[in-house]
């Protein structure tokens, strides 16, 4: 990505849920400037500073490897030196609980970051590829509180929108130690682990879940047993 002085009304960034989202939008836009949001907030905790030093440690804690490793794939340092560039954000995002958390987090620190140009939301099929369900403007404004209340305080928000709103109500029965995944697991105990994290990823698709977090679970659940 180039680091442009100049704005213009052409000049905009493309920020993607990923990278395999990100490599499939690169064919289609090899011009384009596109940022993958590598991020997954509904795994571990966080702080109310976002992109800050502290933000970063937890970040790090969360997925469990060295700052300097975490820091080579986030999105944090290039959105506060580069932010200011573009006049025009579209934001590639489908609908499971995965991508609300993370485009809570990302708007969240767009009021942090007061950006005051354009931003339109595209839908995604969630199946990896780009295309585009649905399409609308994001008006900011209540993110940050959203962010704080839901990912801080693991408490309700409403946002107006349907699929954060949906997103927001399984995060929190996500983060429960008793939640739907857990009691599937404790009823399919004896299940072969490889069987039953695929049956978590089709079972529980809307919550987004990786195999890391579904095998995190079983190990939990399995763990509380002995």
């Amino acid at each position: 990505m180039q680091n442009n002085k100049h704005i213009s009304p052409e000049n905009i960034l493309h920020i993607t849920s990923g990278e395999i989202t990100a490599n499939q939008l690169k064919k289609q836009l090899p011009q384009d400037d596109i940022l993958p949001f590598n991020e997954a907030m509904c795994e571990g905790e966080t702080c109310a500073e976002i992109f800050s030093d502290a933000f970063y440690r937890l970040r790090a804690a969360a997925y469990e490897i060295p700052l300097q490793e975490y820091l080579q794939k986030s999105p944090g340092n290039f959105l506060q030196s580069c932010l200011k560039n573009y006049d025009t954000l579209y934001l590639y995002f489908d609908y499971d609980m995965f991508c609300a958390v993370n485009v809570i987090t990302l708007l969240a620190f767009l009021e942090q970051a007061e950006y005051p140009g354009q931003i339109k939301f595209q839908l995604l099929e969630a199946d990896g590829t780009v295309k585009v369900l649905d399409t609308w403007p994001v008006i900011l404004g209540n993110y940050k509180k959203c962010y704080t209340k839901v990912l801080l305080d693991r408490q309700r928000f409403v946002t107006g929108n349907e699929l954060l709103d949906k997103g927001i109500a399984l995060y929190l029965d996500y983060k429960k130690k008793n939640n739907r995944i857990t009691r599937y697991i404790a009823a399919h105990g004896s299940a072969e682990q490889m069987q039953l994290v695929q049956e978590l990823l089709l079972k529980f698709a809307d919550y987004g879940l990786t195999d890391m977090a579904a095998a995190k679970f079983i190990a939990a659940v399995r763990d509380k047993k002995r």
